[in-house]
């Protein structure tokens, strides 16, 4: 069974091109999405855990919102169920530190991102040397599976 990640906003555009892309896999996907949080606190003053847990309260109601965007096991017979496992993480901190972190320390077959997430392909060519993972564009079909070198000559420089 493949292994994706996916790092997401919470944008309503990013939940229906994964959509449409797990329409289109003939097996089953083993599906992790990370949320991640970064809550802008000034440098001298400490997180205080009432404005952590608001935020992750939050960031919860987003992440099941967006989740709602995405099939269900057995709502249509033209669009089977495609998660073997869908895990969904809400973690504090800054998305390019989350997407390392993960990258780094668990396997995946496959890192999903549509062509707007410059942040993503810019992390992920960071450590593309140590990790085995291909990259995945969902919203270009035609560029599924694709080099970063080929992702940053038709998009925008940051």
């Amino acid at each position: 069974m493949r292994k994706a990640l996916l790092l997401t906003d919470g944008s309503v555009d990013r939940a229906l091109s994964l959509r449409q892309w797990l329409e289109t896999q003939s097996e089953p996907i083993d599906l992790t999405v990370v949320y991640a949080l970064s809550l802008p606190t000034p440098d001298d003053q400490p997180l205080k855990v009432v404005t952590y847990r608001e935020a992750k309260r939050l960031a919860s109601e987003e992440l099941n919102r967006w989740l709602t965007f995405l099939p269900q096991a057995g709502t249509s017979p033209t669009a089977p169920h495609r998660f073997a496992q869908l895990h969904t993480e809400i973690l504090l901190g800054e998305p390019e530190l989350m997407l390392t972190i993960h990258l780094l320390i668990r396997r995946y077959d496959y890192l999903l991102l549509d062509a707007s997430q410059h942040n993503v392909a810019a992390t992920f060519l960071l450590c593309q040397h140590q990790i085995s993972t291909q990259l995945w564009c969902l919203s270009e079909p035609e560029y599924a599976s694709f080099s970063p070198d080929l992702l940053f000559n038709r998009l925008p420089t940051l």
